[in-house]
């Protein structure tokens, strides 16, 4: 099997040289890797189906999961919607280029393979140079999961891709580490109530604060109106516990740790830095300090993926509270687990 391509690709500065070599491929119905602000993306022509299609059978991705479509310009929303809410400018004008994306009722250029035949599709602008001239140059909007095997943590750096892809994709744009680390929130501004599908590097907070109170979608359906909404996902090779943030949460972890370790598993410990020093004798990483958040996100998929290349059996890991960022971060998390322990 021949390797994928890798550019590597200043992301201050990005050589237009390479990207459109990589447009060219976009336009041609091949398959890109790419950076954005939150995780690496898998892209392909939004408007070929058979592009699209292909995006599902590498990455092993139920055809009822339906992507994200990416786009450059604000502009180019309108050819993609029908129906425009009166709080979409304030989003976009807040927002974009950024982690939010919206969910809206599509217009008829949209094939249906992209929105896994529902009448909303999903739309965001990201905020990486990489991105916004890739899709600039491929001249079309550009459909794009997390590129990476179905169910798997997302990358966060194109070594991640190369993991899980390399040689089923044709380019890789290796842009360096993604800024935030977890996918965009997706806000479905379709139907009324507004709800939010998925938590993520915009909190709830934020945009209550720009268009008044929005539901949280917490239950889970059988028809999935966006990405991320999976009971399971994101997970580690390794069995990952979660243990939920309550009195005796520290404790609840050793005895844990050390039955498993009795059992001659194989032993990775997850926790914030104030954490760190509780857990002498075993394999521990930290994935940030509670007092910033943001590097907890960034840290997490990149950690997990860490766990497996050393092959522990287990992950036990020290959940958080809900708050701000925390939300998305305890999401991920409790869709990763095997096993939750309140």
């Amino acid at each position: 099997m021949k390797n994928s391509v890798v550019f590597k690709v200043n992301p201050q500065k990005p050589d237009s040289r390479k990207i459109k070599i990589a447009a060219q491929s976009i336009r041609e119905g091949k398959l890109v890797a790419f950076p954005t602000e939150t995780v690496y993306g898998l892209g392909a022509d939004a408007l070929n189906p058979d592009a699209v299609s292909k995006i599902f059978e590498i990455k092993r991705r139920p055809f009822t999961d339906p992507l994200i479509i990416h786009i450059s310009d604000r502009k180019d929303l309108f050819s993609l919607v029908r129906e425009f809410p009166e709080e979409v400018a304030k989003l976009i004008n807040k927002f974009w280029p950024g982690p939010l994306t919206l969910v809206m009722k599509k217009s008829n250029i949209v094939p249906d393979i992209v929105t896994a035949g529902l009448d909303t599709v999903a739309i965001r602008m990201p905020k990486n140079q990489i991105a916004l001239s890739l899709i600039k140059f491929a001249k079309t909007p550009v459909s794009a999961p997390s590129a990476n095997l179905f169910g798997r943590p997302s990358p966060t750096c194109a070594q991640h891709v190369i993991e899980d892809l390399d040689g089923k994709v044709d380019i890789i744009l290796d842009g360096g580490r993604t800024d935030i680390g977890l996918e965009s929130t997706v806000i479905d501004i379709a139907h009324r109530p507004f709800r939010i599908l998925r938590p993520g590097g915009i909190t709830i907070e934020e945009i209550e604060r720009l268009i008044g109170r929005v539901k949280f979608a917490s239950t889970y359906s059988s028809i999935l109106h966006s990405p991320g909404m999976l009971k399971h996902h994101y997970s580690p090779k390794a069995k990952l516990i979660l243990v939920e943030r309550n009195n005796g949460q520290i404790d609840k972890m050793k005895r844990l740790a050390l039955r498993l370790k009795e059992q001659g598993k194989k032993i990775g410990i997850l926790v914030t830095s104030e954490s760190r020093n509780k857990f002498n004798g075993f394999e521990i990483k930290t994935m940030g300090s509670i007092n910033n958040l943001r590097a907890c996100a960034n840290n997490l998929f990149s950690i997990l993926r860490d766990f497996d290349r050393e092959k522990v059996d287990v992950i036990i890991v020290e959940g958080i509270s809900s708050n701000g960022l925390g939300l998305t971060i305890m999401d991920r998390l409790r869709k990763a687990a095997k096993e939750k322990i309140i």
